[in-house]
């Protein structure tokens, strides 16, 4: 597996599930509004650092919002620079999902870039926009396969807030995802509690194990995610309490994969639940 490969693979997959893990279970209550989360991750192989993942979401009413923002740096620089923003808005409550809106942007090496936006109604995607355009000619998604489907960051809302996960079990749950190229499950589950410290200092306490699974479906032929060599991916899930009543958030502390490379990793250095750091557990 190359490092850009790998590294990207890694951090699409980190993306989502560093962008919204929010919104306790599916016996919660609708958030009356005023919560939010903001996280920021630090991108490694080998030990190197190599970009950094940060987001930004809100929740008022049954309605949230997302921006997240992914930027590479140092080494990998000088064969794979890349930025990505992306935004992505919606409905939630204990027993529906809907994403409304969703665009992503990509800056690439040498100026290359991509605009991909997808607007849904009724929960389906209807109308993409892309430019530059692609083609998908012999990769076409079906219609029939992008029912029912989500955005990337409005996926780990759907992960998260337990509407299709077991009650008390934030790592049982699979995540249908149309990206207005690819249609790819994520889906969680659970190998074992377990009691982490982190070498940064952000938590200690409490924590579950669990693996993310990345399947792809059909679409335009990935040239990221799709290796039939990709690796296992382990997270750390840390779940605190939201000052809203009744709700908590779920939220990814260490992503990591074996590689030829070494490990790459993805490690929370700073979270914040509605505007305060976060305290570990006893």
């Amino acid at each position: 597996m190359r490092l850009p490969t790998a590294l990207l693979g890694l951090s699409l997959l980190t993306l989502p599930l560093s962008n919204a893990w929010a919104a306790g279970g599916a016996a919660s209550e609708t958030a009356s509004g005023g919560a939010s989360l903001a996280l920021a991750m630090t991108l490694y192989a080998g030990g190197l650092g190599l970009g950094k993942v940060d987001m930004d979401a809100k929740f008022t009413g049954d309605k949230y919002h997302i921006v997240s923002n992914l930027e590479t740096s140092g080494v990998v620089n000088v064969f794979w620079q890349s930025q990505i923003q992306a935004t992505s808005s919606g409905r939630l409550d204990k027993k529906v999902m809907q994403p409304q809106s969703y665009d992503s942007f990509y800056t690439g090496h040498k100026a290359n870039h991509q605009e991909v936006a997808l607007t849904f109604e009724n929960g389906e995607p209807v109308r993409l926009y892309a430019n530059p355009s692609y083609p998908t000619t012999g990769y076409e998604v079906k219609p029939e396969e992008k029912k029912g489907t989500f955005d990337p960051l409005s996926a780990v809302i759907y992960i998260a807030s337990g509407v299709g996960a077991e009650p008390g079990n934030p790592c049982a749950v699979k995540a249908p995802v149309y990206d207005g190229r690819r249609r790819y499950n994520v889906g969680l589950t659970k190998v074992k509690p377990v009691d982490i410290k982190m070498d940064n200092g952000l938590y200690h306490g409490p924590a579950l194990l669990c693996q993310i699974e990345y399947k792809q479906i059909s679409g335009y032929k990935p040239r990221v995610l799709h290796d039939t060599n990709f690796p296992t991916i382990n997270v750390w899930i840390g779940v605190f309490p939201s000052a809203v009543a009744g709700r908590s958030f779920a939220v990814p502390l260490r992503v990591w994969a074996q590689s030829q490379y070494g490990v790459i990793a993805a490690v929370a250095t700073s979270l914040k639940i509605d505007g305060q750091p976060v305290k570990s557990g006893k």
